[in-house]
């Protein structure tokens, strides 16, 4: 009799998993061919390093909290919370112009806002240099055409994302030609090292977005925060209250 009963509900089971098999099957397909995808795309150059600058960050906090320090503060004084800000503002330029600098897509929209562009060399000079005596620096020039909207001016300080550690400066732009003078990535030698300076039929692309170090802006102690911004912080003192601190 028990048999009896459960066979319809056995029934129901199998119509019911059978009707949602239809309709999630192919989703499910189609997310793992999606995941495929992705895994075939070649890794962004700059990824490496944002990984190493992150697992960087996360081990120096361990260690301070290994060596007795203090934990995050729950809220941060006007010092902390001016640094944090500072800090998060400039990884996030940075993440963007690495994005950019790995993307041609995203590159492609800094193309029509006429912050970069690319086109090919039609001529260059990898010997040419300025100053004289030991003041003498090697300063290779280079002309390329483009067809892209440029809307930069002659002295703007140009970055690569063909070429990491590489630097240009706008000298000349007339019509569709642009010329550079390479004032970095060239080796420390007196000519340019082999395949440093891009050569006449050279496809290259430059951008003003560059990820160069910017050292953050002054702040004072915390033990001299004015009054205006709340004074002084108070000094940390573990409590049992902080067992009772809520996370959401």
């Amino acid at each position: 009799m028990r048999a009896y009963e459960e066979a319809p509900t056995d029934r129901a089971v199998d119509r019911i998993s059978q009707a949602l098999r239809t309709q999630l099957e192919p989703t499910w397909r189609l997310m793992w061919r999606s995941v495929d995808l992705l895994r075939s795309l070649p890794e962004g150059s700059r990824v490496k390093d944002r990984w190493e600058i992150d697992r960087g960050s996360f081990t120096r906090f361990v260690e301070r909290i290994a060596e007795g320090g203090p934990p995050q503060a729950r809220r941060d004084g006007a010092v902390g919370a001016a640094a944090r800000l500072a800090g998060l503002e400039r990884a996030r330029a940075s993440y963007d112009v690495q994005r950019a600098h790995d993307d041609p897509l995203l590159m492609a929209e800094y193309r029509l806002s006429g912050e970069a562009f690319a086109g090919t060399v039609t001529a260059a000079d990898p010997e040419h240099s300025e100053g004289e005596g030991r003041s003498r620096k090697l300063r290779p020039l280079i002309t390329v055409r483009t067809g892209d909207p440029v809307r930069l001016t002659p002295g703007t300080t140009l970055g690569s994302p063909d070429r990491r550690g590489h630097a240009a400066e706008i000298v000349e732009i007339a019509d569709e030609e642009i010329t550079l003078k390479i004032t970095k990535g060239m080796g420390r030698g007196r000519t340019p090292a082999p395949g440093s300076v891009p050569e006449p039929g050279e496809r290259v692309s430059y951008t003003s977005l560059t990820d160069d170090f910017q050292s953050s802006a002054a702040l004072p102690d915390p033990e001299q925060t004015p009054w205006t911004h709340g004074g002084p912080p108070q000094e940390y003192e573990p409590s049992d209250d902080d067992a009772q601190e809520e996370w959401l």
